[in-house]
């Protein structure tokens, strides 16, 4: 990785636009075709589905995996018209949204395929699985329906055990460690939906919202990742519902997945009805100096309701407020460079090959920290760091050789830390982001310093921008 010169895409799937991942045409059918033709054609063009437009100008899907649960073992006539069989209203994918996106999207939705359709509405293939993943990740989905499934706590609490080792077993196979954080990221959010479920019941309009915060909802979760959350309360009273997360937390907490301490407790800052939430971002983005404004402001800008009302969800209104508020996204400009990647104290420790950096301190949070303030600037509606670099870069706010040197420094890192915290759950330890020097290879030591050193090239370039703007005054 270098910081000058021009750059070729990496051939890395997770990478790339799932355009350039797709191996032909869609093959496609009317809903009228019989079960048993729309299956001869899968046959013929050896491949896995068929597309069927449908008259809300949206997409049906028939699989394999349809033909086997709902044809050969449930008994239908495969002389039925396909539309009785397949799955209307596809969940699609854009073709310019990253591999690593579209493998979230097949985890969240327990999918092997994804119709690729543009926004006219214009079908240019299916995604695969198979086009994107090792077939390591198979164990991914599988552990995925165990956890959806799990009948009780002591089964859920059982079943995410083994999540760890599946993580272990990703990064043994060479899995993208971006892949990695994407797959550990869903299966987080299943088990946390599942809790959520075994406590308060499958109420189909629950009064609620259940938002995931940090790495987590940013699809960037790696084994030393706490749980993060917030509640958006849909009535006036919520002393049961402060009850019940409390008791979906300790769930959670033997689980595996840790909750922040003041995480969505009874009287969390982090659990509110949504007028309490609109009010509270109205006070934080007048003076954002008081009542950890900022931070309250960045976690909502990368939250994700995983479970309840998408009603209730505040990220929207969050983005918003801070777009319209200069003041405050030079703010976070500031702390996005302030934060610096400690490039002399690092070269200082890995000349001598001796003491501890804390590698997301050191130049994760900063890259993260840039994302955030650069995609919110551009209206970006995504929170995962990647695609908000690749949105403003796209758009023109970054600069493209900068929003490049981010996103390699960002897998780079991210691949150091998965494997060290591999080894230290293998080793019989917490994971965590400290790492020894001495106990990188050469060649880790070698990328981990260009890295930082790349980092904090950028950083150096937008504090200019950030010292050239004054911020308006707000009271502190």
């Amino acid at each position: 990785m270098t910081g000058h010169g021009p750059r070729t895409a990496t051939p890395n799937p997770a990478m790339r636009p799932v355009r350039d991942l797709l191996h032909g045409p869609a093959i496609v059918c009317s809903g009228d075709t019989s079960i048993r033709e729309a299956a001869a054609l899968m046959t013929e063009a050896g491949r896995r589905a068929v597309v069927i437009p449908t008259d809300t100008s949206t997409y049906g899907i028939f699989t394999e995996g349809d033909l086997r649960a709902r044809v050969v073992v449930g008994g239908i006539d495969s002389a039925l018209p396909v539309s009785s069989v397949m799955t209307p209203s596809a969940v699609t994918v854009d073709p310019d949204r990253l591999g690593v996106d579209a493998v979230t999207d097949m985890l969240e939705h327990g999918l092997r395929h994804l119709p690729v359709v543009t926004a006219t509405g214009t079908l240019l293939g299916v995604l695969e699985l198979s086009d994107l993943l090792t077939s390591a990740t198979n164990q991914g989905f599988q552990l995925r329906a165990q956890l959806a499934t799990a009948q009780n706590d002591a089964a859920l609490i059982t079943t995410a055990r083994a999540v760890p080792e599946l993580v272990t077993a990703l990064v043994a196979s060479r899995v993208s460690p971006l892949d990695i954080s994407a797959t550990l990221s869903v299966l987080i959010d299943v088990t946390v939906r599942r809790a959520i479920e075994l406590v308060v019941g499958g109420d189909e309009s629950p009064d609620f919202a259940w938002l995931s915060l940090g790495s987590v909802a940013r699809r960037e979760a790696l084994p030393s990742s706490d749980i993060d959350s917030a509640l958006v309360w849909g009535g006036e009273s919520h002393r049961e519902g402060a009850d019940a997360a409390k008791r979906i937390h300790d769930i959670l907490d033997r689980c595996g997945f840790p909750r922040e301490l003041d995480s969505a407790g009874a009287q969390s800052r982090f659990a509110r009805t949504l007028p309490q939430w609109r009010e509270a971002l109205r006070k934080w983005v007048s003076n954002p100096y008081q009542d950890h404004a900022l931070v309250m402001l960045s976690m909502l800008a990368d939250a994700r309701v995983v479970a309840g009302d998408p009603a209730l969800d505040p990220r929207a209104s969050a983005l918003d407020q801070l777009r319209l508020h200069p003041a405050v996204m030079q703010l976070l400009l500031r702390e996005a460079v302030g934060q610096k990647a400690k490039l002399h104290s690092l070269r200082d420790v890995m000349t001598r090959h001796t003491g501890t950096v804390n590698l997301k301190t050191t130049a994760v949070q900063p890259i993260v920290n840039i994302a955030r303030w650069a995609g919110i600037s551009v209206g970006a509606r995504t929170s995962t760091t990647l695609e908000r670099l690749k949105v403003a870069a796209d758009n023109g706010f970054l600069p493209g050789d900068d929003a490049q040197v981010l996103i390699e420094s960002f897998e780079v890192l991210q691949q150091i830390r998965v494997r060290h915290q591999t080894e230290q759950f293998a080793a019989g330890n917490p994971p965590t982001d400290e790492i020894m020097i001495a106990d990188l290879t050469p060649l880790s030591r070698n990328l981990l310093g260009n890295a930082v050193r790349e980092v904090a090239g950028v950083q150096r370039r937008l504090e200019y921008a950030a010292s050239a703007s004054a911020v308006p005054d707000v009271v502190p």
